[in-house]
């Protein structure tokens, strides 16, 4: 077991935490979860029950045994970290950092990025991986590091590109006319930033010119967010210590958040850790079926088959054996004869899930073909979702 998760594990042995319930709306699953949960600091490394409440208002079946915080946890952070909503923004990589002017969305913007940094950390604390991808320089500050000119290209390849071509400009640098001033584009209208007192009336020359440079990459990577990454970063060490990451790089720590950039996950290693119930075992025709057919699925379909199952699309960061409850393939009994079945005769029925038992229901199907195409239906469609 890797040093981190260990001491996590001691952690909750030594510790009781208090057991929170919670009624989430679906359609306010971020807001919900801030107003019920926000409040906590290190409480919320206690158990977290979660009861769904549907478009009507009314309560959702199912008793949560873990999957339904872990719906809860995966949907609430892709929303929230999601730019849609305003607390971050996609790099030209299509990596996330906190959006400079989230003030202008969200009134109490620093509260929400100190509950995310925590939602986050809690994400780590029990080895959920999330599929979130952040900007290198965001992760630094995560460790508690200090960004330099050389993390800029995670943010903006362009600014740095045009940066190092002013450092390498051997013409009178005073033609191109630039102050040590920053312009930050406001919702559309443009905000002169100073990056020294009086830096509007200073002319950046050939002999300025390194020091303007790295005041600049130091305002994007560090001063433009400050308060953005301070109240993340002490939403974050009220679940996650930093003794535990402290010896961590950004690319390690993305590994520890999102797991391996590999895509899916090790067919072998779930199914050596699957139960089978209603009737099934691992020798039955369908069980061997529905593994054949899972092999042969591309990286977006097997996430897509296990954040049916789980309500997580990747896998435990410790593998599928730390997955609880295990992952169980339950036999649903068809409405077709036995003689329906042995001819080959397609059912119609699709597989269903139950994600607040690792559970998934599957029916008897006669063929590979068959299965095969009951199954990405279901999951790609969320056509068998259940909660019961």
């Amino acid at each position: 077991m890797p040093r981190r998760q260990r001491l996590i594990e001691e952690e909750k042995k030594s510790q009781q935490w208090p057991t929170s319930l919670v009624k989430i709306r679906r359609q306010r699953i971020v807001e919900d979860g801030f107003n019920k949960l926000g409040v906590l600091r290190e409480e919320l490394k206690g158990v977290v029950k979660v009861l769904f409440v549907n478009e009507s208002g009314l309560d959702e079946s199912g008793i949560d045994m873990g999957g339904l915080y872990k719906e809860f946890l995966t949907h609430f952070i892709e929303r929230a970290f999601h730019p849609d909503y305003g607390l971050f923004k996609y790099s030209a990589e299509r990596q996330l950092f906190p959006n400079p002017h989230s003030h202008m969305m969200i009134h109490s913007h620093l509260d929400y990025f100190a509950f995310l940094g925590r939602m986050l950390g809690r994400a780590m604390y029990d080895g959920i991986q999330m599929d979130l991808s952040s900007c290198g320089f965001f992760l630094s500050k995560l460790l508690g590091k200090h960004n330099y000119l050389d993390e800029l290209p995670s943010l903006d390849p362009a600014l740095h590109k045009n940066l190092m071509y002013l450092k390498n400009y051997e013409g009178d640098v005073r033609d191109l006319s630039l102050d040590f001033t920053v312009t930050i584009d406001e919702m559309g209208g443009g905000e002169v930033e100073e990056l020294v007192p009086g830096g509007s009336n200073i002319e950046v020359t050939s002999s300025n010119k390194v020091q303007y440079i790295h005041l600049v990459a130091d305002y994007r990577l560090n001063k433009q967010i400050k308060r953005q990454c301070e109240a993340f970063l002490r939403g974050f060490q009220d679940v996650i210590r930093v003794e535990w990451i402290r010896f961590f790089n950004p690319v390690e720590l993305q590994v520890l958040i999102s797991g391996e950039d590999d895509g899916g996950f090790d067919v072998e290693n779930l199914k050596a850790h699957t139960v089978y119930s209603g009737g099934y075992t691992s020798l039955d025709s369908t069980c061997r079926r529905f593994w054949k057919v899972v092999a042969q699925f591309s990286s977006k379909e097997k996430s897509a088959l296990l954040k049916f199952v789980t309500s997580c699309p990747r896998p435990p960061l410790l593998g599928f054996a730390s997955l609880q409850p295990p992952f169980t393939i339950h036999r649903v009994h068809s409405d077709k004869g036995f003689w329906d079945y042995m001819t080959g005769k397609s059912e119609d029925r699709l597989p269903t899930s139950s994600t607040c038992m690792n559970l998934l229901k599957l029916p008897l199907y006669p063929s590979s073909s068959n299965l095969r195409d009951k199954l990405l239906y279901a999951i790609t469609a969320n056509a068998g979702f259940e909660l019961s």
